[in-house]
């Protein structure tokens, strides 16, 4: 009988192999849209709520990540996921131009801080990329008022080819099963974006802003050139936007 271990990572194996072949194009598309807002200097954001943000974060200041980019920070830590108006007050904090790019991860997609994300960034001119399972989000209602899903109002969907509920393994005598995969394939997602992205500036003969290991020589001396360069752009603003729609104006 195969180990329960041995089920999990193999599931993750073809969840992956699922992810190349079935997604590869909007991963690419991806990679394209973050090359462009990097080349214009007009923002790479990410975002993901409650565990999500894992996922977002794997873009941030790396050995071998991009150096623009910044994942925007939930301070509910997904307590305030399902709380309406909640994200246009955080989006007020962040520099969001015309021709940035903004990549939303969000398993189920169906509630309103990723939604409202979507719609928010749309609204000014962002090129929103959604990483979320279609199989789990076309299955469930939205709680968005709008009734739409996060796929709905992206412009680029890349499906993580998960299964409703995320957890794989089923084991005797539990209720549920156990093993998410959102996790390991999203951070695979993220970082084949970067990986294109870079390959899209070099194509481009533009200076692409890759991070070194501060564990290898010259690693610190390559990033603070890089901090110097995207200090202002890897900051969250105390004062919001004047122009912000915050609920509390």
């Amino acid at each position: 009988m195969s180990h329960p271990i041995n089920d999990y990572l193999e599931t993750c194996i073809g969840q992956l192999a699922a992810l190349k072949a079935g997604s590869f194009s909007a991963i690419a598309a991806a990679a394209e849209a973050v090359a462009g807002a990097i080349q214009a200097d007009k923002g790479f954001f990410l975002f993901g709520s409650g565990h999500s943000a894992l996922i977002a974060r794997e873009a941030f200041w790396r050995a071998g990540g991009l150096a623009p980019a910044l994942p925007i920070a939930d301070p509910s830590e997904g307590d305030a996921e399902r709380l309406p108006g909640y994200m246009v007050g955080v989006l007020a904090h962040y520099d969001l131009q015309p021709g940035g790019v903004i990549i939303i991860v969000s398993n189920s997609g169906i509630n309103h801080a990723p939604i409202e994300t979507a719609l928010e960034c749309k609204s000014r001119g962002l090129t929103v990329i959604a990483v979320t399972c279609l199989a789990h989000s076309r299955q469930s209602d939205s709680r968005h008022p709008s009734g739409k899903k996060l796929f709905e109002v992206a412009d680029i969907v890349i499906d993580t080819h998960g299964i409703p509920g995320d957890a794989i393994v089923a084991l005797p005598g539990l209720p549920g099963r156990v093993g998410p995969t959102s996790t390991v394939v999203g951070a695979a997602i993220i970082d084949a974006i970067v990986v294109g992205a870079a390959a899209s500036l070099l194509e481009r003969g533009l200076d692409t802003p890759v991070l070194v290991s501060s564990n290898v020589a010259e690693g610190d001396a390559h990033n603070a050139r890089l901090v110097a360069r995207y200090r202002d752009r890897l900051v969250r603003s105390l004062i919001p936007s004047a122009d912000a729609k915050s609920p509390a104006r």
